[in-house]
Formats: C-alpha cells, sequence, structure tokens
C-alpha cells in the first residue's frame, strides 16, 4: 500500500503529484538519499476547502526502499519555541486524520518539521514535549 491509497481512501487522489513535484518550492528541503520520492501531496491545499479551519500539516511524500512504501508527512514553520505547540497540533491533527481511514492506518508513517529560513531555536523543555509527542527536532533540510 502507499500514500496514493491512503489519499483514494480520503478522496483526495487528484492531488496526488509525481515524485516531489508537490512541494513546490520547498523541494529543496527534502533530499532522496536512500530512498525514491514517487509520489507527494500538498495537503494543507488539498483539505483547504473541506477542512478550511484545522491546523493542517504541509505534505505528504511516498517514498519507497526497495520494495517498501513509507509515507513521508512534513510541516515546513518557524522552528522557535513559541511555534512547538503549533506544530504539536498541526501532528496531532494529522494522526487524526489518518486515522479515519483503516487504509492509512495500515501504512508506515514518519514525521518531520523542516525549519523555515530564521534557523531553530527551541528550548529544552520544548526539545522533550517534542520527543514526547514523537517528532525530532526541526532541521533545515530532510535528508531521507
Amino acid at each position: 500500500m502507499s500514500l496514493a491509497v491512503c489519499l483514494q481512501s480520503h478522496g483526495l487522489s487528484q492531488h496526488l503529484k509525481q515524485g516531489l513535484q508537490a512541494l513546490g518550492k520547498h523541494t529543496t528541503c527534502v533530499e532522496m538519499r536512500n530512498r525514491k520520492a514517487t509520489a507527494s501531496v500538498d495537503l494543507d491545499t488539498a483539505l483547504q476547502t473541506s477542512a478550511p479551519n484545522a491546523p493542517r500539516w504541509d505534505y505528504g511524500i511516498e517514498a519507497m526502499e526497495g520494495s517498501q512504501f513509507t509515507c513521508v508527512w512534513i510541516e515546513v514553520h518557524p522552528a522557535t519555541s513559541s511555534e512547538v505547540k503549533t506544530v504539536l497540533e498541526k501532528l496531532r491533527w494529522l494522526r487524526g486524520w489518518l486515522s479515519q481511514s483503516s487504509t492509512c492506518r495500515a501504512l508506515t508513517h514518519q514525521f518531520y518539521w523542516v525549519a523555515t529560513a530564521a534557523g531553530v531555536r527551541i528550548d529544552t523543555a520544548r526539545q522533550r514535549q517534542l520527543a514526547t509527542a514523537g517528532l525530532k527536532m526541526p532541521k533545515r533540510r530532510v535528508s531521507l
């Protein structure tokens, strides 16, 4: 199973793009090393009409290593202590959205926070909050 099947279960197949195309200008934030990006989605835009007030996550990538698919979810957001709460709300929302579909629940998911140009400035207490939520510290670029 793959990201395409997950999106289909939510009625969003038309938003699937080839490779990293859905990331637009944020394509440079992701480096594909050991995996191949077979498809991507701009989830924020795809759900803008149906969930306008939801704290939507930005992007999903279908990453393939050998014959194994992983759904990689990328949030591009300022990486400061004051923004940790917002990103964690977005992560909770995304996990809830994924859990609405048995197809999506069956997939392997990885979650990443990509820091915007301002860099990373997160205090220790909020670093612990991220770790507790299963989200690694943000980076300027994600290597997959």
